[in-house]
């Protein structure tokens, strides 16, 4: 990977900081006079080649002006110097919206919803908490062909999971039932995080099924966050990325249809670390023109929910980590009161 001299690092952050406070193409003559960056403007222009070649910005043609590329604000978002703090006015005023509201969960996730996509100025998703419950029943390893077998897992009231696995050459059918047999007797009737914090230990290819059983797991546990509360889509229809009618309808249909809740809660990592999503990172297709923000909040083990804030790849990224990281900091205090 490039690394970026300290001109040009610092070139490509003031293009995304413009781009993102005014949403226009940037200028290597607009740059120089602005911000006064002491080279010429042939000196920016050829850095803005660079940036270009290297897959920082795009540009229509040589003399056009600057947009960033999902690297660009990946570059960004790197960074910043870490995740800012609202103004203490801010998270107090943020606070009295949720003591208006009733001591009521789901309220809370409403309330959440609507301060953080009035504090982001773009769409906010919460779910409702609830308790990782899901249990293995038991799992079958299913000989396909050399290298392959299919992995085919049970969950408490019947519910099925399925996905291929590669196998060592030399694994038969039946040894593939010995190592189903034993999993199944070792790992049945146990949690997520119990089968994660086991004592237990395997053979490297038994470690490989368990590992994707955990994964499965918790892809079967997002799914079903069905209750949730999105906010904010008259803020994201304001953007000039969604002037255009028809994008503006697909990104309509996109919520009508629930597409958006299960791809947000893909994108989530746990124990409330933040993650952001940008363009093309998106796991599904038509998040590409979207960045999000995403959060877990509550407590692993206990009941835990999810945040997002999701906009134009120009969104304002240090306010939304911003405010995403506090709402779901206030989301956890006010669980821990509930379950104290």
């Amino acid at each position: 990977m490039t690394v970026l001299t300290e001109r040009r690092a610092g070139l490509l952050k003031t293009v995304v900081g413009e781009y993102i406070d005014f949403a226009v193409p940037i200028a290597s003559d607009a740059l120089v006079k602005k911000h006064g960056l002491g080279v010429s403007s042939a000196t920016i222009r050829n850095d803005l080649a660079f940036l270009e070649d290297e897959g920082y910005i795009s540009r229509p043609y040589s003399s056009a002006g600057a947009v960033p590329s999902s690297r660009g604000y990946r570059f960004y978002v790197e960074n910043l110097p870490g995740v800012e703090e609202l103004p203490r006015e801010q998270q107090y005023v943020l606070w009295q919206q949720f003591a208006k509201g009733e001591s009521d969960v789901e309220e809370w996730s409403k309330v959440a919803a609507s301060v953080l996509s009035n504090l982001v100025g773009n769409i906010a998703l919460v779910t409702n908490p609830k308790i990782a419950n899901t249990r293995l029943v038991k799992l079958e390893l299913i000989y396909i062909k050399e290298f392959l077998a299919f992995l085919v897992i049970v969950f408490q009231e019947a519910r099925l999971k399925k996905t291929f696995i590669p196998v060592n050459d030399n694994l038969t059918n039946e040894d593939l039932q010995v190592v189903s047999n034993k999993l199944s007797h070792v790992l049945g009737g146990l949690n997520r995080l119990e089968i994660e914090n086991r004592t237990a230990r395997f053979d490297p290819f038994e470690e490989d099924v368990v590992e994707m059983v955990v994964q499965m797991m918790s892809q079967e546990e997002r799914e079903s966050y069905s209750d949730h509360y999105i906010e904010g889509l008259r803020n994201l229809l304001r953007q000039p990325e969604f002037e255009d009618v028809v994008r503006a309808r697909e990104l309509v249909d996109m919520i009508e249809d629930r597409q958006l809740p299960r791809a947000v809660l893909a994108e989530a990592l746990e124990n409330g670390e933040i993650n952001v999503v940008i363009g093309e990172e998106n796991r599904a297709e038509f998040l590409y023109p979207f960045s999000m923000v995403v959060s877990q909040y509550g407590s692993p083990g206990g009941s835990v929910g999810y945040i997002s804030a999701l906009g134009p790849t120009r969104m304002e990224y240090p306010r939304t980590m911003a405010g995403v990281k506090l709402v779901s900091s206030v989301m956890t205090g006010l669980l821990s009161q509930v379950n104290s």
